[in-house]
């Protein structure tokens, strides 16, 4: 395999090792299934909020216009892109709810 395509590879499993904490959050909280099996310490909240959702938006950006030669790389690159944008939206609604 090509350089380029190592690091296409390397691309989607880190967006789905960033794209498991928003599954497990819709899981835990949105659906009520598997709330004593997933995990709920410090750190995990950590990455679900602060690292989820950018890490998602710079993936996006980066399979879309780096490696958008393909259409498999540009379609997964815009859905990485709304689901970070979603994430980040349900954060902040999420905050806003529960401070006022």
């Amino acid at each position: 395999m090509k350089e380029n395509s190592y690091q296409v590879l390397f691309s989607y499993l880190f967006g789905l090792i960033f794209l498991y904490p928003v599954v497990a959050h819709i899981l835990m909280y949105e659906l009520g299934f598997m709330t004593d099996r997933l995990p709920h310490g410090r750190l995990w909240v950590y990455i679900q909020i602060f690292l989820s959702g950018p890490v998602l938006i710079t993936l996006g950006l980066l399979l879309y216009l780096k490696y958008g030669y393909s259409l498999i790389n540009r379609t997964f690159g815009v859905l990485f892109f709304l689901i970070g944008l979603y994430w980040l939206y349900a954060v902040l609604s999420d905050t806003i709810k529960e401070a006022a």
